[in-house]
């Protein structure tokens, strides 16, 4: 199926875009599915969950900002395919489908258990 995130007719990078404003065409783009892992990459096939990226944005070694890489950038991508797919598929259930939310992520993130054991509250007043 054809992506309803990004058309790589234009030969843009997504991520060139939407971190840097970069417009520019890209010589080699690669296919990026926004919702991998066990089953989810046929399934964003079906639903059209993929962007273009150039080379330094999608492959491990690219550098900093390679979604496959950085956890922050996946998550990001996640979420605008999430957002894509409510609005083109507006009577299906994303969570159902792909069996989580990741518009909740953030949430979740912010409550992770430090890795000396010790969780930080949103509320706590560390001054006393």
């Amino acid at each position: 199926m054809k992506s309803i995130m990004h058309s790589k007719a234009d030969r843009t990078c997504y991520l060139c875009m939407l971190l840097h404003n970069n417009y520019r065409g890209q010589r080699v783009l690669q296919e990026h599915h926004v919702i991998f892992g066990t089953g989810n990459r046929k399934l964003s096939d079906k639903y059209g969950l993929m962007v273009y990226l150039c080379p330094g944005h999608h492959l491990a070694s690219g550098g900093p900002e390679a979604v496959h890489r950085n956890q922050k950038i996946r998550l990001m991508l996640a979420k605008k395919g999430q957002q894509a797919f409510e609005r083109e598929y507006p009577n299906l259930s994303f969570r159902e489908i792909f069996g989580i939310n990741y518009l909740d992520q953030e949430e979740k993130e912010e409550k992770k258990e430090e890795p000396w054991g010790f969780f930080l509250l949103e509320d706590e007043n560390v001054d006393g």
